[in-house]
């Protein structure tokens, strides 16, 4: 049975490119074609639908398809930009922190263009990037804010589409000759030949290829962007039984026809559902080119068929005017805490996706262990257990975008209002997939919760654990500036101000400050993007004349001061 499509209620009133999921449940959606972002967050009872927006800090530039990816600290890395507002190919870098709402430029990569190239954030959390014009390939530390380099392909790793495995290897098809399978081994930090699929999946004129995914029976599904005898094409490819392996291919079903017209996949996204199928975007095949309207499907790897599914009502809105303008490759999704799928092809449209069904137990996330970290009424915790990053990364488009959703999010329920709580969450101990049995940790803060006892879920990829009960507890006002301690303030508060290496922060501030801080934070963001749009349309900024009148007061009061000044210097002699 299809799923549904619903529409946002507040729509934003900006055209949405690329969509990142942040660890405190909010969606941060860059606006098409310049260097604002901005937030949806989901409303009291956890809906999307219902979600409001507010506005992030700008990034250096405008950039439009480039490397991204969730660090292990809660904060998100981007890299290159095939067209920005730099140069065409930028190999320039920011790391945004949604909890300052700031972005910080990182090291420049040693290569003088990035561009848009395909990345994998590795399990250890550094990030791997790959060259345009060659198969080298070169990985971020962000915790050294340092690049070093790495095995490369033979040939070039542009356009590809990267896949991280359970058995810590990446796999890939290359979308320049020979087109075959390569798959990157970690621990040897070597690439390695992997064959060749037994269809065609790559459209070699273009040099593209669609998205891949890690499906929750352990095979990866490639879909295809050529049209070869007649139709689209997927192939299915199996693990090996060691890293270092070899695995199998097989062909996939063909992707439907729809109106008689060949269906491909080039520079699209997909999702992996939580009822476990594969909701991908195809359009028509246009020879050296990308076709529109946006179709959809599903992937249902339990009957191994593909099947078309309901289409939203903005699958025919593009950013720009005129067919021209139109393509596939405009399109983005974005997998929720909840299983629904966000999509607009970067329009001011947004639809949301309910799939029908839910996961089997097996793919759930579990909690071992839930303690605090410090003093019992700490709003920081720590959460063990299995499974947390999920089972695959879920939200894949390609070398254009990485809108991976391999990590966890702490979400806090109220049994008797059913109020919806996501509490940032970072630290992770890793970001694998399909880590088995093996225990895995996530810290995790309840600031801004109100004391009570709420049922504690982890999400991974949209699928939930068991719930937990889960008390938080209301923190007292700062000890040591009641008590009056000044010495001791003033040295913890210098901690604080150097890093705040050991959270002291919480023992310092009055909780009722940190949230008016985040507060003045959206409407300090708030007014800058008017003044932007203001300053674009050549009219006064907000608050302009103020200012003026009173730089002028200024200036006169400094005069007259210095007048009195000279008075007073003359009665002296």
């Amino acid at each position: 049975m299809a799923g549904a499509w619903k529409a946002l209620n507040n729509q934003p009133t900006f055209n949405t490119g690329t969509m990142i999921l942040l660890t405190d449940g909010r969606v941060m959606v860059q606006e098409e074609g310049t260097a604002h972002w901005h937030a949806l967050t989901p409303d009291s009872k956890g809906s999307y639908i219902n979600g409001t927006w507010t506005d992030l800090a700008d990034m250096a530039f405008w950039r439009r398809y480039y490397a991204s990816g969730m660090l292990m600290d809660g904060r998100v890395f981007i890299c290159g930009g095939e067209q920005s507002g730099d140069v065409g190919d930028t190999n320039k870098g920011q790391i945004y922190d949604p909890v300052a709402d700031s972005w910080t430029n990182i090291a420049t990569p040693p290569w003088s263009i990035v561009g848009d190239a395909c990345c994998t954030v590795l399990p250890d959390g550094r990030v791997m990037i790959g060259a345009l014009l060659s198969g080298d390939c070169i990985i971020y530390d962000p915790t050294t804010d340092s690049w070093s380099t790495t095995g490369g392909q033979p040939g070039r790793t542009n356009e590809e589409t990267w896949i991280l495995l359970p058995d810590d290897t990446i796999l890939t098809v290359q979308c320049f000759s020979p087109f075959g399978g390569q798959k990157y081994v970690i621990s040897a930090a070597a690439w390695q030949s992997e064959g060749t699929a037994t269809v065609t999946l790559v459209d070699a004129a273009m040099a593209e290829i669609g998205p891949a995914m890690l499906m929750y029976n352990g095979k990866v599904i490639f879909f295809g962007a050529a049209n070869s005898s007649g139709h689209g094409k997927t192939a299915i490819y199996t693990l090996p039984g060691t890293p270092s392996g070899t695995g199998t291919w097989a062909a996939g079903p063909d992707i439907p026809l729809v109106g008689k017209q060949v269906m491909v996949c080039n520079d699209c996204p997909a999702t992996l559902l939580p009822n476990g199928k594969v909701l991908f975007t195809a359009a028509n095949y246009v020879a050296g080119s990308w076709g529109s309207p946006v179709e959809f499907f599903e992937y249902d790897p339990a009957t191994n068929t593909i099947t078309q599914t309901s289409t939203p009502s903005n699958n025919n809105t593009f950013p720009y005017a005129g067919a021209a303008n139109a393509g596939i490759y405009w399109s983005r999704m974005m997998l929720l805490p909840t299983g629904e799928v966000l999509f607009s092809a970067s329009s001011n449209n947004v639809q949301v996706y309910q799939p029908v069904g839910g996961p089997q137990n097996a793919w759930r996330p579990t909690i071992s262990s839930v303690s605090p970290v410090g003093v019992f009424w700490s709003s920081l915790h720590q959460l063990k257990g299995t499974q947390l990053n999920g089972l695959s990364q879920a939200n894949i488009y390609g070398d254009d975008c990485y809108p991976a959703t391999n990590y966890p999010l702490v979400q806090l329920t109220a049994p008797g209002t059913n109020d919806v709580y996501y509490c940032r969450a970072y630290n992770l101990s890793s970001m694998g997939v399909a880590t088995g049995a093996a225990l895995q940790s996530v810290e995790f803060t309840t600031a801004g919760v109100p004391a009570g006892t709420y049922d504690l879920r982890v999400i991974a990829n949209g699928i939930p654990s068991l719930k937990q009960s889960f008390s938080v507890f209301m923190r007292p006002k700062p000890w040591l500036a009641d008590h009056g301690l000044k010495h001791e303030f003033e040295w913890y508060g210098k901690l604080v101000v150097e890093g705040d290496p050991f959270n002291w922060i919480n023992e310092i501030v009055d909780p009722e400050i940190n949230a008016l801080e985040v507060q003045l934070k959206y409407l300090q963001n708030s007014v800058q993007r008017l003044n932007s749009i203001i300053q674009t349309n050549r009219l006064p900024a907000v608050g302009e004349d103020i200012a003026k009148t009173a730089k002028k007061e200024a200036k006169e009061a400094e005069e007259k001061n210095a007048a009195e000044s000279k008075k007073n210097d003359k009665r002296k002699k």
